[in-house]
């Protein structure tokens, strides 16, 4: 990466303190535990039975980021020629590498994706495992940008970077019910449109682990 493609970060508003509702969707996240009620446990429970072999660990970054234009959080859409889950939205992310942590998995990623320095992300938080299809159990890893750098895509993987406001993920009535068929299964689902990006799949399955204690902490705003 070079320095001349990222904005230096601002040393007063990385140290600030967090707005209040951001530390009480932290406090929210070391409480909750998995955070998961039964239907959820075993939907999930379905979805892993279907992966074979044993799950390989990996993070993602749910990255709530502030803008010019107010409160948001970072995606992906995957290149359309990829071999693995071409053209979704998705969070930044992939497979552990060795022995380093959860969270050292998910800031990595993000810095080899779409150019997001760690040193920008004040984590505040995991999300309950989440286990895919394609045999990887994924830990989100929930993060706050309070100063957004300029972001530059990872062209051999990531074909656009898109913010979608906090607003819009928060609106219940923007969500359908698209139960998905996989292999003679049917799974519960809910999908989410916003202009021309679908987000559905384990990127919406992950963001609706995370939407109660994210409306409960922006709705504590002042």
């Amino acid at each position: 990466m070079k320095p001349s493609q990222i904005q230096e970060p601002d040393a007063c508003a990385m140290d600030a303190l967090l707005p209040g509702w951001v530390e009480a969707l932290a406090a929210a996240l070391d409480e909750q535990g998995d955070g998961l009620d039964a239907p959820t446990r075993e939907a999930l429970r379905r979805v892993e039975t279907l992966a074979s072999g044993q799950p390989a660990a990996a993070s993602v970054l749910i990255a709530i980021v502030e803008t010019a234009g107010g409160t948001g959080m970072l995606f992906t859409r995957r290149r359309d020629d990829i071999a693995t889950h071409p053209g979704q939205v998705a969070f930044p992310g992939g497979a552990r590498e060795g022995a380093e942590s959860v969270e050292r998995t998910a800031l990595r990623e993000a810095e080899e994706e779409v150019a997001l320095p760690p040193e920008y992300v004040r984590v505040l938080g995991r999300l309950a495992d989440y286990p895919t299809t394609s045999g990887y159990r994924v830990t989100p890893v929930v993060g706050y940008v309070p100063k957004l750098p300029l972001l530059r895509a990872q062209p051999g993987e990531v074909a656009g970077i898109f913010i979608v406001p906090l607003a819009v993920l928060l609106d219940t009535r923007r969500w359908k019910d698209r139960p998905l068929d996989f292999n003679g299964r049917r799974f519960p689902h809910r999908e989410l449109l916003w202009e021309d990006q679908r987000i559905w799949g384990a990127t919406a399955g992950m963001l609706r682990l995370l939407l109660p204690a994210l409306g409960k902490a922006w709705g504590e705003r002042p």
